[in-house]
Parts: C-alpha cells; structure tokens; sequence
C-alpha cells in the first residue's frame, strides 16, 4: 500500500502547476482547477507548446484561494483575476502574436484525453527513475515537463504499470476513499522533451526515454499492453459516485485486486 505523497492541479491548461494539500472530484470527474482554464484560437484550437513556443515564457504563478494569476515582467508582477477572461485573453493575444481566447469549462477541464478527464497517476519513485536519465535535470524539471497530478510514495518505481494486463479489464485505484478508474498509460507528447521555460529541446530526450523505459521495466509490466515505450503515468477516470469527495495528501493508495 501506498500513501498519497503531493497533489498537482495546473489551472491553465499548458501553464506552471500548483501543488496542494487536497482537492475535491468535480460533477466532470476532475480535480477541481486542474486545466479548469484553456487558450484557444480563433478556430477553437487549443494553444499549447506544441504548436506555439511563446508559451513557455509566459512563467504563470497563481493564488487559487483568490482565483488571480501573475506573470513577471520587467515593470513588476502583472495579476489578472482568472475570472477576467476579457483582459486575460487580450494578455495572451499580445504575448502568443495572434488572437487567442482564453475559455473556462469549471467541471471536466480541458484534459489531453476527452476519455479520460480524471487525475494522472504516477509512483514518486517512477518519476525519480527518469530523473536518474537526465544527470543535468532536476525533479522540478521532470514534474513541469509530465504534468502528472498525483504522486504516490512508498511503492517502487513504474508501480502503475501493474495497473494493465492484457485482455482484463484496466485496475481501480483507491486513493482514500475515493475509486479511480485507471484508463491507459498516460502517452507523451513532444512537451516533455522541451525545457519548460524556455521550449528549447532536451538533446536525445526522446531516444534515451524510449531506451531507458524499455530496459528498466519492471517484471509486472505487461507489454501487450505497451505499443511503445513513450509512455509514463496512467490516464483516469472517477466514478460519479465519487462527486463532491475530497483526496488528501497522507491518503493511503492501493490497486484494487492486489
């Protein structure tokens, strides 16, 4: 058994995140203010850092307690409420170089998986696995490039991985008292292979990922279950039953069955 170890929502989807003690599951199946936020062009295409680099010098800080966003600049902080969708998005227009919109959906959010709108799930000791990859990174790096929400301690590396079996149905993750449907293992991205504050890529952060998953996988994995290896926590889903609960950090974390 393992213990919920930190919590991460990221308010706007493709920004910094925010670590907290506890969240509450919203009507969609979501942490409550993870990717609540999105900016969309003007085709309703979401902006992110695989199709516009600015956004990795928009370094966001927020208070979530009163819903404000600030930005650094050389004149000093600059805040907007995350209510103030008019002056956020001409911000964002101004910054991004094209017209962009900033839009709110408070229930499911604006996960990458529209199939899987829970948290992501990670072993803290998995994450520290592909720390050991980059000698040059740090564990900040590796959590602002993953994104990943939750973190389980005291369960080894790639835990999650036993998560999936072939022709069985995927796990149940029980996080306290709140069930969550494990969906697939979590596909990356180009994100990751870019510096989060800068967007400059990572030499051979693909290739060495690709390699080092393969080679240090453990021996629950099931590859039937893996068409490649560019893949790291575990997409979710939460029962409606589970609505308006709340996970903690210090919760204990087990896969039902096991």
């Amino acid at each position: 058994m393992g213990t919920l170890d930190a919590i991460f929502v990221y308010p706007i989807k493709a920004m910094p995140g925010v670590q907290v003690d506890a969240v509450t599951i919203t009507q969609g199946g979501a942490l409550f203010n993870d990717r609540r936020w999105a900016i969309k062009d003007e085709q309703g295409r979401l902006i992110n850092g695989k199709n516009n680099k600015r956004i990795f010098s928009l370094q966001a800080s927020f208070d979530l307690t009163s819903e404000v966003v600030s930005f650094p600049s050389d004149k000093g902080d600059e805040m907007f409420k995350l209510a103030d969708r008019v002056g956020l998005s001409n911000y964002f227009s101004e910054k991004l170089g094209k017209k962009v919109f900033l839009e709110e959906d408070s229930q499911q959010g604006f996960p990458d998986d529209m199939n899987a709108s829970g948290p992501r799930i990670i072993s803290k000791e998995s994450l520290n696995a592909v720390l050991s990859w980059y000698p040059t990174l740090f564990i900040e790096d590796i959590r602002a490039r993953f994104r990943i929400n939750l973190e389980v301690s005291s369960v080894p590396a790639f835990w999650e991985d036993q998560l999936f079996e072939a022709n069985e149905e995927p796990k149940i993750i029980q996080v306290g008292d709140v069930k969550i449907q494990s969906s697939n293992p979590c596909a990356r991205c180009s994100v990751p292979t870019k510096d989060p504050k800068s967007g400059k890529p990572h030499s051979d952060f693909y290739e060495t990922f690709i390699k080092q998953r393969e080679q240090t996988r453990p021996s629950w994995t099931d590859d039937r279950c893996f068409d490649h290896w560019y893949r790291l926590s575990v997409n979710t889903n939460i029962y409606s039953t589970q609505v308006g609960m709340r996970i903690a950090v210090g919760d204990k974390v087990s896969i039902v069955g096991l």
